[in-house]
């Protein structure tokens, strides 16, 4: 009879558990709103902005943009806006740090549309490189 009791017990507190995970992760999923797109992007020496990478759609209504970096080669920073497929800014610019979410406030991009991470070097940064990034246009 004890035997049947505890695997009663143990059986109902891992299917409260797994119903509350359940639960409490697809309400982050849906509270988030928006995804991540990772993109490659070659980045000019001395300050320049970069070429066009991959796209973001944004999902929502928010007023931040989210960054992070994968592959930043050069030692001196960088920095990322959001910006349109006219290349016109939609957010402020923010540093760009490996394994570190930046989030760009005055994003002013319209849901449902395409936008752009722009990265820049330094403005005393010698070399080319080649950036690796996710980001996405809504709060991530």
């Amino acid at each position: 009879m004890k035997k049947y009791l505890f695997k009663s017990v143990w059986t109902k507190t891992f299917v409260t558990g797994l119903a509350l995970f359940a639960l409490t992760g697809a309400t982050t999923v849906s509270a988030a709103g928006g995804y991540w797109t990772i993109s490659q992007e070659r980045v000019s020496a001395y300050g320049d902005w970069s070429e066009f990478g991959s796209a973001n759609v944004k999902q929502t209504n928010s007023n931040v943009a989210s960054f992070n970096g994968d592959a930043l080669p050069n030692s001196l920073g960088y920095n990322v806006r959001l910006i349109n497929n006219a290349g016109e800014f939609r957010s402020d610019q923010v540093g760009l740090y490996v394994n570190s979410t930046s989030h760009a406030d005055n994003n002013s991009g319209l849901a449902g549309y395409s936008y752009y991470a722009d990265v820049r070097s330094q403005y005393y940064e010698p070399n080319q490189s080649t950036v690796k990034l996710h980001f996405s246009a809504d709060e991530l």
